[in-house]
């Protein structure tokens, strides 16, 4: 029986902002339009999922080409990108993400956030979205765990572990639902957790863990 949920923010609550993103390329001449953003986002994740050990001049790289940036370019906007928007607090809510966690805890069900992040503001970031926050105003989560403040990264068990604990809830009642192959269901897993794997391009072919296209669709999946 599931009575909770952990959500991995990047990904699945939120997804790289289309206007920051054409704000970076403008000087490239590439003005890629939302989907396209959201697309290279997905492409990413299969390839870091992919590598044994992350190449990132060359992941940055691929990520300006996804975008539609020229050879010439691809290793300054590729680089430009990954500090002011890939790796940092440019994204905003996908879509349905709001909604869909509103409805998940006004059925009672428990929430929390477990995020992979370089810039440490994993709160402030779901705080200004509007997505949620710990005892504010906005849908209540009953924890955000950002891996650069407390010091772990997904898979490592202890993100999941510190979940599970604000939660009270164990693992088995507990699913988790990310968009890595690597971070969220082979952590997840690892924990004994169920898994939704947010794969809206079907680019995972691994069918021992379920997927999802979006989170707005993961709940609707799970409500009803």
């Amino acid at each position: 029986m599931i009575r909770a949920v952990t959500v991995d923010a990047h990904g699945v609550l939120l997804l790289p902002d289309p206007m920051a993103i054409k704000a970076v390329l403008e000087p490239f001449s590439c003005e890629p339009d939302e989907a396209t953003c959201w697309k290279a986002h997905y492409q990413m994740v299969r390839l870091l999922d992919l590598a044994d050990t992350p190449d990132w001049p060359t992941m940055n790289r691929r990520f300006a080409e996804a975008l539609g940036v020229g050879p010439s370019d691809q290793d300054e906007a590729g680089s430009i990108l990954a500090d002011r928007v890939y790796l940092g607090t440019s994204w905003i809510p996908a879509p349905g993400a709001a909604a869909a966690l509103e409805r998940l805890t006004a059925i009672g069900l428990g929430a929390a956030v477990v995020s992979n992040t370089v810039h440490g503001d994993l709160a402030g970031l779901l705080t200004r979205t509007g997505l949620c926050d710990i005892g504010g105003d906005l849908v209540a989560v009953t924890a955000i765990i950002d891996s650069q403040v407390i010091g772990f990264e997904k898979p490592d068990p202890r993100p999941f572990q510190m979940a599970l604990k604000a939660l009270n809830e164990p693992a088995s009642d507990v699913i988790h639902v990310g968009d890595s192959l690597h971070s969220d269901v082979v952590g997840a897993l690892g924990m004994g957790m169920p898994v939704v794997h947010i794969d809206p391009l079907i680019l995972c072919d691994d069918r021992r863990h379920a997927h999802s296209s979006s989170f707005e669709d993961f709940v609707i999946d799970l409500i009803n």
